[in-house]
């Protein structure tokens, strides 16, 4: 290619070999049935065949860049942490905000079962890394969240904690979850199926699928996405414009958050918030925006099915570039310490789902507990997959309860804020100690779940 080329032409260009691998990435899905089965998402192909083609294998073998030029590959080291504040930013946006009682009677048991499974991997993860992978296989002490940060959390919010990974020396840990998180999008649908077919096996599990079991309840407080009004305010902008200003204005607003944070902890003579990522608060300012739309009337001006447009398309760019930049030589130089966290993870998630489930759910708590695990394993999507496999008539209250349940947990958990703050405490306090106070605060979050299992309501 021209290596004459200005800087934005390269930007655009590296846009134009994203779409071309995303298209090729669906025909090889379309024709490889077992990826199908496993759910595998087209964007995961699509990364694996960019790092295939580009300078870590082609290019080895050829002793050339392969067909990917180096500043397409800089370009696209760079996406993942922008595209995730265009995801998080549209998670609050085109949703009518169902009252308080509402929404937290149903999903209170999806948010103390995920945030059991959260804490639960920062736990283990951290103290697996304080007492053995740091002192046998040299993995840092920062790596002290990964499995919280990789499997809640996913690909963009390995992505997004780049830069405080970078700046804390250990620049590894971002391959690593990457690693982490392509390999739980396996473990979440393939280990998922797996449990749903043993439920539908055991007497001792009733199953929508198999079982007559009650319709879901409290229908009525069901608010679904607002899908718009057909014939909205004429402000001079299309739906596609008002759901990208909705967007942007999140954005902007998150960073308003997160510099007025700055501002507020340099002057208390702390660095706390330089390096902290921007994505877990334009999930705040989505909220905001929402909110103002709710409060004068105008939700209809942003579509849901325009925003799952956007963010469904920056998450695809975000996932293929992510994992067609990440470093092999990082991966094959920490297998034992990947193998050791995936074997924890996918252990946690299905202990505490078969354990607590029925403990913390309390009617069809297969269905339910179904969904959370999915979600610790992988991402929300997942989640849907998992209790519609369980539920395929939806005649429970799962998916909704569900669906509820990411208005409280994702601004906290699974690449929230807490999420967010994690490496930057573990960089204060030493992965032990996170790991100790994680372990008291899952201790905790078990308790309340069988106290309020107790007592409904």
């Amino acid at each position: 290619m021209n290596a004459d080329f200005s800087g934005a032409q390269w930007v655009a260009l590296s846009f134009v070999f994203l779409g071309i691998a995303l298209l090729v990435g669906a025909l090889v899905r379309r024709y490889t049935g077992f990826l199908r089965t496993l759910y595998i998402p087209v964007s995961v192909i699509a990364g694996f065949l960019i790092l295939l083609l580009g300078p870590q294998v082609l290019g080895a073998l050829t002793g050339t860049s392969g067909i990917m030029p180096p500043p397409i590959a800089e370009v696209l080291s760079r996406l993942p942490g922008l595209m995730i504040n265009v995801v998080f930013a549209g998670v609050m946006l085109g949703k009518r905000l169902p009252s308080v009682r509402a929404f937290w009677r149903e999903s209170a048991p999806h948010f103390i079962l995920g945030s059991v499974f959260s804490f639960g991997q920062f736990a283990l993860g951290a103290l697996a890394v304080a007492f053995v992978l740091k002192p046998f296989f040299g993995l840092p002490d920062a790596a002290g969240s990964i499995l919280e940060l990789s499997f809640a959390g996913g690909h963009g919010t390995i992505a997004g904690m780049g830069e405080i990974l970078h700046s804390a020396g250990a620049p590894e840990v971002v391959d690593i979850g990457l690693g982490l998180a392509t390999i739980s999008m396996i473990t979440g649908v393939v280990g998922g199926s797996i449990l749903v077919n043993y439920a539908i096996r055991s007497p001792r599990i009733p199953v929508a699928r198999t079982a007559r079991v009650h319709p879901a309840r409290d229908a009525e407080h069901f608010v679904a996405p607002n899908s718009g009004d057909t014939n909205p305010p004429d402000i001079g902008l299309g739906s596609i414009s008002r759901s990208f200003g909705a967007i942007a204005l999140a954005i902007a607003l998150g960073l308003l958050i997160l510099e007025l944070l700055r501002f507020g902890a340099n002057a208390l003579g702390s660095d706390l918030f330089d390096d902290f990522p921007l994505f877990p608060f334009t999930v705040i300012g989505g909220f905001v925006v929402q909110l103002l739309l709710t409060a004068t009337g105008k939700e209809e001006l942003v579509e849901r099915r325009t925003v799952n447009d956007f963010t469904t398309l920056a998450l695809d760019i975000l996932i293929a570039a992510a994992i067609g930049t990440m470093s092999l030589a990082a991966l094959g130089a920490n297998v034992p310490s990947l193998i050791i966290l995936t074997v924890i993870a996918f252990a946690w998630s299905v202990v505490g789902m078969l354990w607590l489930g029925p403990r913390i759910h309390h009617v069809d708590w297969f269905e339910h507990a179904v969904a959370d695990y999915g979600q610790s394993q992988g991402n929300v999507a997942t989640g849907f997959i998992l209790a519609d496999m369980a539920d395929p008539g939806r005649t429970t209250a799962a998916a909704r309860a569900y669906g509820y349940k990411q208005l409280t947990y994702e601004p906290i958990l699974g690449g929230g804020v807490l999420t967010a703050l994690s490496v930057p405490i573990i960089l204060q306090i030493g992965s032990a100690w996170f790991g100790l106070a994680s372990l008291v605060v899952t201790a905790g979050l078990i308790l309340w779940g069988l106290l309020r299992r107790r007592s409904p309501g």
